[in-house]
């Protein structure tokens, strides 16, 4: 399958390296776009090898460029460099073996405002084998193994220029839009934060005792994202979210797969995974359906009533009528 594109490039690289389950291999002439450069500290973070080979020159070694190449190589990555006089004007991106961008595009800031276009090709052998030989070659001709960025000239400490902020209107109209999800949330200096711009939405979800969790929504899938850059992190990807204001420990109700779990925000995993087919979360407690029994768990993730019962109905005050085999029984939550 191949694509071509010539609107908002940097969107679409930005969501097939999110997209890398093992490797993604770059050559490219200038690199100074950060915000296609923190997206390979993420991967190579979560376990997917990212190599770069690029030009030592004084476009991408200049104390002005953004990017720090040292983070990806402190993160187990590797930057090799064209270090002769002969210029390296290749343009392409190679993901997990089988995807290749390549084009005219430079992945630099200016880049994104000039009239350039690139194709993605998906599973075109052919293509694939081209450019993999030419990675291969190029990685034999430029040998340096996980080297830093070379410095051309004495460092001057520079400041950090934000580059795209989120739009503090943009987000009113989607607080109006979704008045129970903002109702939820505390306040949060979200200018402060860079933005990856190609997000449907961002919600801001409310912890209690915990860091506010950041959820954006792309492509019809969500991710909590990295607060400090606002990127997705790599652990989870869910259709849909609920969450009690009871629940504690940074604890959110996932939908993965069809399927319903807790997944806790501070601990980075589930602590109850996502087995259940329906739940109802009622005043801190959720009770949650497996196949057609159901079971009830506190705000914790701790089961209180195991998944063996016929209908669990809430009747408020903490009061649960629970029914199995005919019988109905009273369920006093707060006893447990």
């Amino acid at each position: 399958m191949i694509e071509h594109h010539s609107y908002k490039i940097q969107n679409v690289i930005q969501k097939e390296l999110f997209n890398a389950k093992q490797s993604i291999k770059i050559v490219v002439a200038w690199f100074t776009n950060d915000l296609l450069f923190q997206p390979l500290v993420l991967k190579q973070g979560a376990g997917v090898q990212v190599e770069i080979i690029l030009n030592r020159d004084e476009i991408n070694c200049s104390n002005e460029n953004n990017v720090n190449f040292d983070e990806l190589v402190n993160a187990g990555g590797i930057v090799r460099w064209n270090d002769t006089k002969q210029l390296m004007h290749d343009k392409f991106c190679i993901i997990d073996d089988s995807i290749v961008i390549y084009g005219s595009y430079n992945w630099t800031n200016k880049a994104e405002y000039n009239e350039e276009s690139i194709t993605v090709s998906k599973n075109e052998t052919e293509t694939i084998k081209f450019y993999l030989d030419k990675f291969k070659n190029l990685s034999e001709k430029y040998p340096s193994d996980k080297v830093s960025v070379p410095i051309l000239s004495n460092p001057v400490p520079q400041p950090i220029k934000p580059t795209s902020i989120i739009d503090i209107e943009v987000l009113s109209k989607e607080r109006k839009k979704q008045p129970y999800i903002w109702k939820q949330c505390s306040p949060v200096n979200m200018s402060s934060y860079k933005a990856l711009n190609f997000y449907e939405r961002i919600d801001v979800v409310r912890g209690v005792f915990v860091q506010d969790s950041l959820i954006a929504k792309m492509k019809g899938s969500y991710y909590f994202l990295c607060p400090d850059k606002m990127t997705p992190y790599n652990d989870v990807e869910f259709s849909e979210y609920k969450k009690d204001s009871k629940m504690g420990n940074g604890a959110i109700w996932l939908r993965v797969s069809s399927k319903w779990g807790v997944f806790v925000t501070t601990a980075r995993k589930f602590a109850f995974e996502p087995i259940c087919d329906e739940i109802l979360i009622n005043d801190g407690y959720t009770a949650f359906r497996i196949d057609k029994k159901w079971g009830l768990i506190d705000d914790y993730a701790h089961v209180l009533l195991e998944c063996k019962y016929d209908e669990i109905l809430y009747k408020g005050n903490g009061e649960y009528e629970i029914k199995k085999e005919g019988k109905v029984e009273i369920f006093k939550s707060k006893s447990i």
